[in-house]
């Protein structure tokens, strides 16, 4: 019979984790370190372009980008008051107020 040393157990540590050593290196792709736009940068680009872009064009550009996203005219409008307010860019930025129109009942 061997002895511990003969043996080469690999012994694990009583915490269950790994060490440094023994974790794999992670692989970093290409592709991945690209850096891709967020919606916050797409829709503050959108603005920046035409400040008096409409609600579903500025849908249209995120959904462009992003095809899965949930962004609908609540989140527009909601980018757009923070806008206003130069809380994305820190200065504000001059935004007509866009205006649903009154339906008729």
């Amino acid at each position: 019979m061997k002895n511990k040393k003969e043996q080469k157990i690999k012994i694990q540590p009583k915490n269950g984790k790994t060490t440094i050593a023994e974790s794999p290196a992670p692989k970093i792709n290409e592709q991945e370190t690209e850096a891709k736009p967020t919606i916050k940068q797409v829709v503050m680009e959108a603005i920046t372009a035409n400040n008096i872009i409409t609600n579903d064009e500025l849908i249209a550009a995120v959904k462009e980008q992003f095809p899965k996203s949930a962004f609908k005219d609540t989140h527009a409008a909601w980018y757009r008051s923070q806008a206003r307010k130069g809380l994305l860019t820190g200065s504000p930025i001059v935004i007509p107020a866009q205006r649903q129109p009154k339906s008729s009942n």
